[in-house]
């Protein structure tokens, strides 16, 4: 018995290990272009779990994974199992990637540098923050899944939810003028890692 548990925990640890441990890509842009949106006029409201999502624009693009953080405790995990912080352009490139320490916590991230290797304006226009919610139990599978610097492709909608007995979760569509980053809630309804 004491064996299957020492297996157990082996494979659990070993699991948990594969997760965190990040993806090297190498110098170099890898995914080019920002993820492009479009605007939704024939999407109606619909119904998920406690809450009324409304998509507010499709998004479809290709991005790399620049932090991932899971939930299990928090108030939003119901809905969204993880967050990803992820970059295009300069951003999904590992020589400057390496000059700057992203940290993701509570739905929020923070960053810090010494010397950044680019513009800050430059640095914050090709990241965001991604509140991802499955669409079905693959994506969400694939969103358990992912690891930073994971280089994926998604198609799905931006939206706002709205809990029957929670306060309502909205996406910003701009950056607003008191943060330095989007609050971004993506339904996803297609996910490929590449």
């Amino acid at each position: 018995m004491l064996r299957f548990i020492l297996l157990g925990i082996i494979a659990f640890s070993g699991f948990y290990v594969w997760t965190v441990f990040p993806i090297h890509h190498g110098p170099g842009e890898i995914t080019p272009n920002k993820p492009k949106l479009e605007r939704v006029s024939w999407e109606k409201p619909f119904q998920f779990k406690d809450a009324k999502v409304i998509p507010l624009r499709k998004i479809i693009g290709e991005v790399r994974v620049i932090e991932k953080k899971r939930y299990f405790f928090d108030n939003k995990r119901h809905y969204s199992p993880a967050d990803v912080l992820v970059g295009w352009k300069a951003l999904s490139d590992e020589r400057n990637l390496d000059h700057i320490h992203f940290s993701l916590d509570d739905r929020y991230f923070e960053y810090e540098f010494i010397k950044p290797p680019l513009p800050v304006k430059e640095i914050l226009s090709q990241i965001d923050l991604w509140h991802l919610v499955p669409s079905n139990e693959v994506v969400d599978t694939q969103i358990k899944k992912l690891r930073k610097g994971s280089v994926i492709s998604v198609e799905g909608y931006i939206i706002d939810l709205e809990p029957e007995t929670k306060y309502a979760w909205r996406s910003e569509l701009i950056s607003p003028k008191n943060q330095n980053f989007k609050n971004t809630i993506i339904w996803i309804t297609e996910l490929k890692v590449k």
